[in-house]
This record gives structure tokens, C-alpha cells and sequence, in this order.
């Protein structure tokens, strides 16, 4: 009776520090007559020997009940409802292998009178691509990929979606990096003009080899505090949000997409082979960049900009700053908040 598609079909497992993250959501189709509400989302968590190691549910106890995280828990007759897992953090030691979803459904005159199951077997992701952090200075991942980042919570069917034809969520692993100082400090006094911040003109290296398959490059750079991202403009030009921007094909079916560049600072053109460290471009302020000045990174298995789905990624050699501390990474997951800096010596030198 209800119908559930998991998004994207292929779940990855994504080894932070502490913690296995998973990032997929659920569409819900409802084909009744009537209209439903989700009393309770249940998870099953089982070993390979199909063992249960935990469970997890949010259902109507509590007050307000935990079912209301969901910003929409109501589906109409012949509708669909757009769901981002809740259960998105398991314990770094737990060794899971399956997930079993119930969906738990009421009718205006029945409780729980609907369930839909759906298994899902998550895998982890290697990403085959050896990255480093695309700048040398000291960054601060101002908004990642975490549950409550905004590149994670992309819903397809949202109207505007739907309308500038997004297939896929080619950010669901994206980060925007914005460069601080050592205080932490992301700008020079009140932040009220690009120059004001520290990212605003720095350099931008090749995060790992490959060739340059797609290159914008004419796209001004919004003024803070004077003009800003039009978004009427996606209407006619949905790839104006990611403004000046490059793609690197891995060649092994990995892309790195890099945006928000300055206008006019690319210095590659497609068709371009690069090294790993190699000069790209300087960070700008164009497209949709919101109100602070950075730049967006998303590995991701497509060129297309808005059929690709995102790819777990893993820098290596950097500094994790942990306030006057120091932790030296060979190769590891990031995040929402993470102060980290690069260790590597680009191509040119700086």
C-alpha cells in the first residue's frame, strides 16, 4: 500500500572518528485513498550471521513525541513524502551488515493500520581517489555533510528541484571551506565586504589528478552588502549556483567539483591533464554562496551537475586543529566545524 524507494539505490557507510554515518533518504509513495500519517520509523540492525545487534525507533511516546523531529509526517491519497533517515549514526565498532525498516502508517480511522518493510545492505566506500584539501591555508568546514547540513538535506521532490530537473544529490558529501586565522576568525572586522574576508582571493590547488572535463568561468562574483546570488537566475541557468566553477575527471569514475571561484581566476581549461597540487583558480564569491565567502568541494560519480550522486571523501596529510593542539592525519573523514589544514606541497611551490 505504501511504497518505499531508498535514495540513492547504492547506501554508503562513511568511517568518521567516532562514529559510521550513513546518508540516504526514503521516498514514500502513498497509492491508498486515504491519507496517512507515520506513527512509528523502526530499524533492525543485524549482523552477517543475520545476529540482532540493535534497534532503534521514533515513534509517538514523549511529549513532544520523537516522530516530530520529521518536519512532514502526513501523506495525501496517491502522494509521496520525502524522508531523510533519522537513524544516520551507528557506533564505530558495530559491525552491521543489514538494516531492516518498518514504516508504521495510521488512517484517519485506524492506528497502524498500514507497515511497508524495506532491507537495506550498506557498504563501505573506498574512495579511489588519493585527495588532499583543495587550499593550503587553515580552514574551517563551515557547513559539511553532517544530518543537519544543508547539503544533505536536499529534498528531489521539492517543487523547485523538480523544476531546474535535479535527478540526484551530487553535494550529499559537499563541504563548503572557508579559510580562518588562528583565532578562528573567518573575517576582518565586521565581515561587511569580500575583501574583509580571509578566503577572498586565496589560492585553490587540484585536489587530486586527472583531467579538466568542464570549466565556467564568467559568472560575477556577488558583493556582500550590495548584490547578491539572484535566484530567479536558476530558472534560466540552474548551473549558475555552483558560479565559477571546474570538474575533474579521476578517471575512475570519481569527479571533484570546485565552486564559487573569483571571476576570470581560472587558470586551466577542459581538456587540461593536472597533477594533484595544481593552481585551479581563486577563491571568489559567485553563484549561490549564501552570506559567507568560501568554496564548495563535492566528490561525486557524474559530470552531470545535477544527475551525479555524492561520494563518500577522505583527505589525507592534514593537521586536525584542536584548539593550541595539533593532531597529524594520514587519511581521514571531516566535517560540519572541523579545523584542519594541509600538509602537502603544491605544484607551485606556495
Amino acid at each position: 500500500m505504501i511504497k518505499i524507494t531508498v535514495i540513492p539505490s547504492n547506501v554508503y557507510i562513511e568511517k568518521g572518528r567516532c562514529c559510521q554515518y550513513l546518508n540516504f533518504d526514503f521516498l514514500l509513495e502513498n497509492t491508498t485513498s486515504e491519507e496517512l500519517e507515520i506513527n512509528t520509523i523502526q530499524v533492525l540492525i543485524f549482523d552477517s550471521g543475520h545476529k540482532l545487534l540493535s534497534r532503534r525507533f521514533i515513534n509517538r511516546n514523549g511529549s513532544p513525541a520523537s516522530i516530530y523531529t520529521l518536519p512532514n509526517i502526513k501523506i495525501a491519497p496517491k502522494d509521496t513524502l520525502y524522508i531523510f533517515n533519522p537513524f544516520y549514526f551507528f557506533d564505530a565498532d558495530l559491525k552491521f551488515k543489514s538494516l531492516y525498516y518498518t514504516f508504521y502508517f495510521d488512517s484517519p480511522t485506524n492506528i497502524w493500520k498500514y507497515k511497508s518493510e524495506v532491507i537495506i545492505n550498506p557498504v563501505y566506500y573506498e574512495t579511489k581517489t588519493d585527495l588532499i584539501l583543495p587550499l593550503n591555508d587553515r580552514l574551517i568546514v563551515y557547513d559539511g555533510h553532517e544530518f543537519y547540513s544543508h547539503h544533505r538535506r536536499i529534498d528531489l521532490t521539492h517543487p523547485m528541484a523538480r523544476q531546474i530537473g535535479v535527478k540526484a544529490n551530487s553535494g550529499r558529501y559537499a563541504y563548503d571551506f572557508c579559510v580562518v586565522n588562528k583565532n578562528g576568525d573567518l573575517y576582518k572586522g565586521e565581515g561587511n565586504s569580500n575583501e574583509d574576508w580571509f578566503g577572498f582571493g586565496v589560492k585553490v590547488y587540484a585536489p587530486g589528478k586527472g583531467r579538466i572535463v568542464e570549466v565556467v568561468d564568467n559568472i560575477q562574483d556577488n558583493i556582500l552588502g550590495e548584490r547578491m546570488f539572484d535566484f530567479d537566475e536558476v530558472s534560466r541557468n540552474p548551473k549558475s549556483m555552483a558560479g565559477n566553477y571546474v570538474i575533474i575527471d579521476h578517471k575512475n569514475g570519481e569527479y571533484s567539483l570546485i565552486g564559487h571561484f573569483m571571476q576570470g581566476s581560472i587558470d586551466v581549461k577542459e581538456g587540461d591533464e593536472i597533477e594533484q597540487g595544481q593552481y585551479i583558480a581563486k577563491m571568489g564569491f559567485s553563484g549561490a554562496t549564501a552570506d559567507w565567502v568560501h568554496i564548495h568541494y563535492e566528490l561525486r560519480d557524474g559530470i552531470e551537475l545535477f544527475g551525479s550522486e555524492g561520494l563518500p571523501s577522505y583527505f589525507g596529510n592534514f593537521n586536525r586543529i584542536l584548539g593550541s593542539n595539533m593532531i597529524k592525519v594520514e587519511k581521514g573523514q571531516i566535517d560540519t566545524g572541523d579545523i584542519v589544514e594541509s600538509l602537502f606541497k603544491t605544484v607551485d611551490g606556495a
